[in-house]
């Protein structure tokens, strides 16, 4: 016969604990790191750019990567091209859009502090 007997010896758990896990079973903060999480903001309309000399095949089929470093309170504080387009003009205003569009859950550090934190973005034109 298996399974577990109505009365006996042995080891187990039960009852509350007390300790500094999370997810409501602990009376700790929880802990640990999380990521920056973008959670409001885009570039997406063609309109933020003006048409460049050339015309928008200046930019199409290219892309511009930036670098946001983002506060504690989940806001860009600086932004630096780190792998431009052939439209410097389209790489400022894509940070400048950037800036002031994108809000982010802040990065956590182990002790489950926000902490400043390094987001990547990837902007396409097409």
């Amino acid at each position: 016969m298996s399974g577990a007997r109505e009365t006996g010896q042995g080891t187990g758990a039960g009852g509350d604990g007390a300790g500094p896990g999370s997810g409501g079973a602990g009376s700790g903060r929880g802990g640990g790191a999380r990521p920056l999480e973008l959670i409001s903001g885009s570039i997406d309309n063609a309109r933020d750019y003006p048409t460049p000399p050339g015309g928008r095949q200046v930019r199409r089929g290219h892309d511009v990567v930036i670098e946001l470093t983002v506060g504690t309170d989940g806001r860009v504080t600086a932004c630096r091209v780190t792998d431009p387009s052939p439209d410097p003009q389209a790489d400022a205003i894509t940070c400048r859009l950037a800036t002031e569009r994108f809000v982010f859950r802040p990065r956590l550090d182990a002790r489950g502090e926000p902490t400043v934190g390094i987001y990547r973005w990837r902007q396409r034109w097409f």
